[in-house]
């Protein structure tokens, strides 16, 4: 008596094999998106931050506001640059926040702008170029 082939496709007994390239392509593409989306769009690259960082991301959200708030007209401000963290003995230096804001006659006026921040979040020191 011969054994079922159950290979055959059309067996309805047939057990499908597992194959690792149907589980690792479908990965490494999600990864590969991921990663791409997180330099192009800044509400990911935020989640990103506050998820795998958030001392970091607390300090730049303190410093963003800080600058924001030292703007000569705050309601015509925003981010250009977000900037980056850099750990210190006690606290969190942020540098290369770029801000613009309106200027006269509407076009945009940029300055930089960088600060330290505490752990808590206090800022202790600002500067405005």
């Amino acid at each position: 008596m011969e054994k079922p082939n159950y290979s055959y496709p059309g067996n309805p007994l047939h057990r499908p094999r597992f194959r690792i390239g149907r589980i690792l392509f479908p990965l490494a593409f999600a990864v590969v998106v991921l990663v791409i989306l997180g330099d192009k769009i800044p509400a990911v690259h935020d989640a990103k931050e506050k998820l795998l960082h958030p001392e970091n991301y607390q300090a730049r959200q303190a410093c963003h506001a800080a600058a924001l708030a030292a703007a000569s007209q705050p309601a015509y401000a925003r981010i250009v640059t977000p900037g980056n963290v850099h750990e210190t003995l006690g606290a969190r230096y942020v540098e290369g926040v770029t801000i613009g804001e309106m200027g006269q006659g509407g076009s945009e006026v940029t300055f930089p702008f960088s600060c330290y921040v505490e752990p808590g979040g206090k800022i202790i020191k600002t500067s405005k170029q």
